[in-house]
């Protein structure tokens, strides 16, 4: 009779523990990634929501992917970047967070990784006025072409904080690339291109647990 209780006390146990056991397996949806440059020593985490198959993260080239990132030289950058192995500019970004209002995430409104506005010094004006409007121009330039090639568009200082504490307190967020649908002219399936891609279709990239757990494993504040 003990031996019976004891075999039913198990299978209880057991039958209790299987859905903690599945949870625990669900994939989370968004997960930090650090990284170390070889070369120059410097340190990385970010956190992001790629595609997976079981445990397995991966990302596609001409696909759009939400980043967030603490950066050593630029702070907080959230935005999307470009995947794959080969990366493709990713222009301006719509981004929405439940029913807030959309927001233009732009390339050029994100932080300048190289300085365009450097002149070798031989080209450099004497003038103190017409080396300040070379450079502004110079400036202006990389903007223009940073724009055009970036393959990440971020927000970063006080729009990435607004950004991210909607991200905190929202549920689903929706982006697309603003060129995928035209703004005039007969109606664009490209704008119905939004969201995370799943086996049941584009849905609302999930503002869950993961994403709070992440920014916490990358200390995002």
């Amino acid at each position: 009779m003990k031996n019976h209780f004891t075999v039913a006390a198990i299978s209880a146990l057991t039958l209790m523990a299987a859905p903690a056991a599945a949870k625990d397996r669900e994939p989370r949806t968004w997960q930090a990634t650090r990284t170390a440059d070889p070369v120059t020593g410097v340190t990385r985490c970010v956190v992001s929501a790629l595609d997976y198959i079981g445990k397995t993260r991966y990302s596609r080239t001409g696909f759009l992917y939400p980043v967030i990132e603490n950066h050593p030289r630029h702070g907080l950058l959230v935005g999307v970047s470009s995947g794959g192995r080969f990366r493709l500019p990713t222009g301006t970004i719509l981004w929405r967070v439940d029913d807030q209002p959309f927001r233009e995430v732009r390339p050029e409104d994100g932080p300048v990784t190289t300085d365009m506005s450097a002149m070798p010094a031989g080209l450099t004006p004497q003038d103190p006025v017409a080396a300040k409007a070379m450079a502004d121009a110079m400036a202006v330039s990389g903007r223009m072409i940073m724009s055009a090639t970036a393959t990440s568009s971020f927000a970063a200082g006080d729009s990435a904080r607004a950004m991210l504490a909607e991200m905190r307190s929202g549920h689903g967020l929706l982006f697309r690339a603003k060129a995928a649908a035209a703004d005039t002219g007969l109606p664009d399936s490209g704008m119905y291109r939004v969201g995370q891609i799943t086996k049941d279709g584009l849905r609302p990239v999930p503002l869950d647990a993961s994403l709070h757990t992440a920014l916490a494993e990358c200390s995002i504040e």
